[in-house]
């Protein structure tokens, strides 16, 4: 059932209503994002996020005019990178580097919407699936300069392939099984840095 969720009762307090806009602001990007993840930006309507939210069209109207800006605020939502974890030794490091482009492609932007990036079917928001995958590789070749200062990867890497050669296993892995193991994360650090094994000391 769709539900008007800004209708609240005379009695409810400020913070809470503002507590309940929060959770249904929640629920309609996160609907949004599901359905790039799993059928690409085209099937992004406000009708199927009203449909999968359980939020009424009136109210995402009240937010959003048309489906550009819900695109557009679902993909400002998963635009910053997350900040590299303190503590980390070098295999974890990469390791961790690793998972963060996993998410990125596989639930921050969906392979739904890799498809769509792949055919630029809407060049506007292929810039803003690329400003995400770029914002986590800026990460991921942060982690790998310090392995590469570290001594755990040769000194004269080329960083971007080595970013691209990491984003296109996890592509490769998927194209060739329909699935992405478990271990392949540890499999890839095992490829890019021989030798090193977790627990080893950071740099």
């Amino acid at each position: 059932m769709v539900v008007d969720a800004d209708v609240e009762p005379a009695s409810v307090s400020p913070r809470r209503s503002a507590k309940s806009r929060a959770g249904t602001d929640a629920r309609i990007l996160g609907a949004v994002l599901a359905i790039l993840r799993e059928h690409g930006p085209n099937r992004v309507t406000v009708e199927s996020v009203a449909a999968l939210s359980g939020v009424a069209k009136t109210t995402i109207y009240r937010r959003y005019a048309n489906r550009d800006e819900l695109l557009d605020a679902a993909l400002d939502s998963q635009s910053a990178a997350p900040r590299i974890p303190d503590g980390l030794c070098v295999y974890d490091r990469v390791k961790w580097t690793l998972d963060l482009l996993r998410v990125a492609l596989s639930s921050d932007i969906g392979m739904g919407s890799v498809s769509a990036v792949l055919t630029d079917a809407d060049p506007d928001l292929t810039e803003s699936f690329r400003d995400i995958i770029n914002s986590r590789s800026q990460v991921a070749a942060e982690v790998l300069r310090a392995a590469v200062d570290a001594g755990a990867l040769r000194a004269d890497l080329d960083i971007d392939t080595a970013v691209s050669t990491l984003v296109g296993s996890y592509l490769g892995a998927y194209l060739r099984h329909g699935r992405v193991d478990e271990t392949w994360a540890d499999d890839v650090v095992h490829m890019v840095c021989p030798g090193l094994e977790p627990g080893n000391a950071a740099d």
